[in-house]
């Protein structure tokens, strides 16, 4: 575990609702953008919330399950009706599947919805996880952001799976994403669910040459999505804007 605290969601579609998000450590990928680089390690304690926006305590990992439950069963038992729904968020939480599905069969009791955000790349494992769950926030790495490609019909597969459960798409732009690349990436989610919902998420810029596009190329990266995707939207990291966690 790296955090578990309470928030406002900042990204796709349940922008603006307060969370109490759960941070698992690891990661599979290394976004050059990632903004929670920390919780690439598997290796670090947790920080855990004592009230929603208060004080911390550190914590030794690893945390069990029943531990990590209470963690965020305090948050929200702190104020009736503050929450809206709980995020388990990474890192990539999908690489450990058994601890996320055990983690959210003991938060049901709590009558929250919860949110798994996943980079997208590990089918088999949200097989695991996807009974457990009620929205998937899948981001979609395109290679021109990335630097580097990553096989698309693996993001395919995840995302007819996740049909299965409320799904919504998130893909970062940067300047380095072209109109082609994007408008076969709308086509390839449109061939699974032209309606799902899709947010193009400028970069916040975190790193040296990490930049987002400029507002002539972001609207046409939108006119190109919107050729085939009925619901798409451009929503930057709104948490960063608002500066909360």
């Amino acid at each position: 575990m790296a955090e578990v605290f309470s928030s406002i969601q900042g990204e796709g579609l349940l922008a603006g609702a307060r969370q109490v998000f759960v941070r698992l450590r690891g990661c599979d990928l290394g976004c050059p953008w990632c903004d929670t680089p920390a919780s690439r390690e598997i290796e670090g304690p947790c920080e855990a919330e004592l009230t929603p926006g208060g004080e911390t305590e550190t914590l030794d990992n690893p945390l069990a399950v029943m531990q990590v439950a209470g963690l965020v069963r305090r948050l929200v038992e702190a104020e009736d009706g503050l929450h809206h729904s709980i995020a388990i968020t990474g890192g990539e939480p999908l690489l450990h599947p058994e601890f996320v599905a055990e983690l959210a069969g003991e938060l049901r009791p709590l009558n929250l919805p919860i949110m798994l955000e996943t980079n997208g790349q590990r089918p088999e494992d949200l097989r695991r996880v996807l009974p457990a769950v009620d929205v998937v926030a899948m981001d979609l790495k395109l290679p021109g952001a990335m630097g580097s490609d990553l096989d698309p019909e693996v993001a395919l597969e995840f995302l007819r799976l996740a049909q299965h459960r409320r799904v919504f798409v998130k893909i970062v732009l940067t300047d380095q994403v072209t109109p082609g690349e994007l408008e076969e990436t709308g086509r390839r989610i449109a061939s699974v669910d032209p309606g799902c919902p899709v947010f193009l998420q400028p970069v916040t810029p975190v790193a040296e040459g990490i930049r987002p596009p400029d507002a002539a190329a972001l609207l046409e990266l939108y006119a190109r999505a919107a050729r085939h995707l009925r619901w798409v939207r451009v929503m930057p990291q709104m948490h960063r804007m608002l500066a909360v966690r």
